[in-house]
């Protein structure tokens, strides 16, 4: 078998077996370039204006980290953060990673429809066949929250033979892992897939540069998912999908300063159910229908107080709902397409605290739910025997916003709001003979203000004077207006491919507090700019010397230029935690025996503010580069082990001040698969 370079990220290469047609080898390339969290519908990436990236199952595999983010943030330059106590967040595009709350800069989704997940850390990569990132506004596809791009997370649909694999594995920090998976063909028209996993760290993890152990970093995670899928007639089909994650005893250190005044604990649960509904209406019309429910729930436990130490004592808990269905009809008229639907959700999110002797008290912030109706239409054509794609498209979105009655919480009303907001987007792509290529698109994106801005109203009385804190139902979604350009070159017989490109993002509409005497509310008042370069670039010298191995060279970068935003009084600050540069660079072999990835990760300086120094000034942390090793050996046809290095030079970093990474950790792992070929 046989894959190729697919813009930029280095995918596997072997030669094809012997049995394998001409035909049987181009029909799996032309699959392996197809992606479909651009439009919404199978386009090939080559042909596509739209920025993407797509990180394969084989790059997976070597790359160390289970998580979502670590995979993101090794193989697509961009902007993360990371704490220890299962906790993690992303950025695209220089806007600033976000770990919490239902209402983000980036769309995480699998398999198209929203992940159900604020905190990307509870997202394992133990069933991930593809990773496609949309660098870019895709509000147009994907409404609210795409303004900085989409993660796309493609599951494992194994409809062939079956397989299955058990791996076992042991490492740094006294850290045991299982995981097992397995999937194939049950029959004719019914097929599976199912994997579970666990992984227990079970001591303190040691920080770089031969440092001393981090106290309270601890954690248990567990999890499962299951497709069940089958045909229905000639061309319908529907799937089935479960998924659960469980962290248990997860420790939480906070920040290093303080020492252990304010370590706790937390069990997290993710859980969701959605099916698949795809079929032919006519012969060039495809229907598909999604429904899907999802639950992520937490419970916190702290040692501290208002900053004294207490006996620990259970704090919070949060739960957060989503429920949503998704029509889709792509018409096929010759090469072009159109892609209309609508998408229905609805999120409710709820929050408890409680007092260190266990009695309830009222939560910081009250209850909400948000409703979504959303239309759109995409359109895609070509041209001049597909060398040239227009695409064309937008979404018009309907929110109701509410804030609900709180047990505890007496301090406000609860209140509701709506508003409306149209999204359009458009590109060209213009692919020449000579394997270079064109690559253009324009399009606005939004993100919606939250039930406390819109609709909240809330009373505190302070020093015998009552305090309001209310909404604003005139708000406007923060919005933006986003174009880029770019250029790329592909030769598979040189092993060669690159693509560089070019962003500006202008952001309108920010919302912030404002206080006028005893009142404070939220306007749109500020702005914000961002604009860089991303580059890819990879090189296959075994494609070149027509070895029947790969050895290839990677890069990847994103380079900002500017990422500010506006201040009261027309001054202007480097939006934080958004780096100057992120480079990913490395090599990955592959012999079918032997396969490897040696790989580094350099971020330069980012600004952030010092929230343990007295008057929180500005500060400026310092750039890093870390170094992976992942090493495998399949032999005997069934068996593997690999060794993986993770801060291979044991550096001393953070990607947030007060929170430092792990130091160099080693682990190594056996899996047996069956049944051979």
């Amino acid at each position: 078998m046989r894959k190729v370079l697919i813009t930029g990220i280095a995918l596997a290469s072997f030669a094809s077996p012997a049995w394998a047609t001409e035909t049987d080898t181009q029909n799996e390339i032309n699959k392996d370039e197809m992606v479909v969290t651009a439009t919404r519908s199978e386009e090939n990436i080559k042909q596509i204006p739209a920025k993407i990236e797509v990180i394969d199952s084989q790059e997976i595999k070597l790359t160390s980290g289970n998580t979502l983010t670590e995979q993101l943030k090794k193989s697509s330059s961009i902007s993360v953060i990371e704490y220890p106590g299962v906790i993690a967040g992303i950025g695209i595009r220089g806007f600033r990673p976000e770990f919490s709350g239902i209402t983000k800069h980036s769309l995480i989704l699998v398999n198209g429809r929203p992940s159900g997940a604020t905190n990307l850390a509870t997202l394992l990569t133990d069933n991930v066949e593809r990773i496609e990132v949309l660098k870019g506004p895709a509000s147009s596809l994907y409404g609210a929250e795409a303004m900085g791009g989409v993660v796309n997370v493609i599951t494992k649909k194994n409809s062939n033979e079956f397989t299955a694999d058990v791996e076992v594995g042991y490492g740094s920090f006294n850290t045991n892992f299982q995981n097992f998976s397995a999937g194939g063909a049950i029959s004719d028209g019914f097929d599976f897939d199912i994997s579970a996993g666990r992984r227990d760290q079970q001591d303190d993890f040691k920080m770089g540069d031969d440092g001393d152990d981090r106290e309270n970093t601890s954690y248990l995670t567990q999890n499962a998912d299951l497709r069940f899928g089958a045909d229905m007639g000639e061309t319908w089909r529907m799937d089935i999908n479960g998924n659960l994650y469980q962290g248990r005893d997860i420790e939480t250190p906070g920040d290093i300063a303080y020492g252990e005044t304010e370590s706790g604990q937390k069990d997290i649960d993710n859980y969701g159910v959605d099916f698949q509904t795809t079929g032919e209406l006519g012969v060039n019309n495809e229907f598909g229908i999604t429904g899907y429910i999802t639950r992520e729930e937490a419970e916190s436990y702290s040692n501290s107080y208002w900053g004294s130490a207490v006996p620990t004592y259970h704090s919070y808990d949060s739960e957060i709902n989503w429920y949503g269905a998704q029509l889709k009809d792509t018409y096929t008229w010759g090469e072009h397409k159109f892609i209309t639907g609508i998408d229905y959700q609805y999120i409710e999110k709820e929050s408890r605290s409680y007092n260190t002797d266990g009695s309830s008290k009222a939560p910081y912030s009250p209850d909400e739910g948000r409703t979504n109706i959303a239309g759109y239409l995409e359109t895609v054509w070509k041209f001049l025997d597909s060398r040239l794609t227009a695409t064309a498209g937008g979404r018009y979105d309907y929110f109701e916003v509410e804030t609900l009655d709180t047990p505890y919480k007496t301090d406000f009303t609860p209140n509701e709001e709506d508003f409306t907001y149209f999204s359009p987007r458009a590109g060209l792509n213009y692919n020449f003979d000579c394997g270079a290529r064109l690559h253009t698109t324009l399009g606005q994106a939004f993100v919606p203000p939250n039930a406390s801005q819109l609709a909240g109203y809330s009373e505190n009385y302070v020093d015998g004077v009552t305090m309001v804190t209310k909404g604003n139902a005139d708000l406007d979604p923060e919005n933006s207006t986003t174009w880029d350009i770019g250029t790329g070159f592909e030769k598979p017989e040189m092993g060669l491919s690159f693509d560089i490109t070019y962003f500006y993002t202008d952001i309108n509409d920010r919302i912030t507090r404002m206080t006028e005497g005893l009142v404070t509310t939220y306007e749109n008042s500020l702005g914000a700019e961002t604009q860089g370069i991303e580059v890819e670039a990879s090189f296959d010298l075994g494609q070149v010397l027509e070895w029947k191995r790969s050895l290839k060279f990677y890069f990847n970068s994103t380079n900002i230029i500017n990422a500010e935003e506006e201040l009261a009084g027309g001054l202007t600050k480097d939006i934080h935690n958004v780096a100057d540069y992120t480079y990913n660079y490395g090599v990955q072999y592959d012999d079918g025996m032997f396969d490897g990835r040696f790989h580094f990760r350099t971020v330069g300086e980012m600004r952030d503010t010092d929230w343990t120094a007295a008057g929180y000034p500005e500060i400026e942390y310092p750039s890093f580069t870390v170094a992976d090793l992942v090493v495998g050996y399949n032999f005997l046809e069934q068996h593997r082990v690999a060794l993986t290095l993770d801060n291979l030079f044991d550096e001393d970093y953070y990607e947030k001040k007060g929170y430092p990474k792990p130091g160099r950790a080693i682990y190594l792992s056996y899996t047996f698969s069956f049944p051979t070929n």
